[in-house]
């Protein structure tokens, strides 16, 4: 398992937030395991995606497609996303 941080600015969250929900199926195809959605206090289009993927590869593919450029350019993301892959060193309940 693999997570991708994801960050980027948006002409309009509603907009992009409409777009992003539509593409759950193109995410589950490059095997996405959920996905949460936060935007910056004080900055709403500055947004932070985190994703839990069951495979690294996979995910690289999907962030390489014409689906994923076709949607980020639908939903208004402005320029190229910036994507980090992260691998899980601890979690804790508090």
């Amino acid at each position: 398992m693999i997570y991708v941080l994801v960050r980027f600015t948006v002409e309009d969250l509603a907009k992009w937030k409409t777009v992003f929900e539509e593409a759950a199926d193109v995410r589950k195809g490059f095997g996405s395991m959920g996905v949460r959605g936060f935007s910056k206090s004080g900055s709403p289009n500055e947004v932070v995606i985190l994703g839990e993927y069951a495979d690294k590869g996979k995910a690289m593919q999907m962030f390489q497609s014409q689906e994923f450029r076709e949607a980020t350019q639908r939903a208004g993301v402005q320029g190229p996303p910036e994507v980090t892959f992260l691998d899980q060193v601890v979690n804790l309940t508090a």
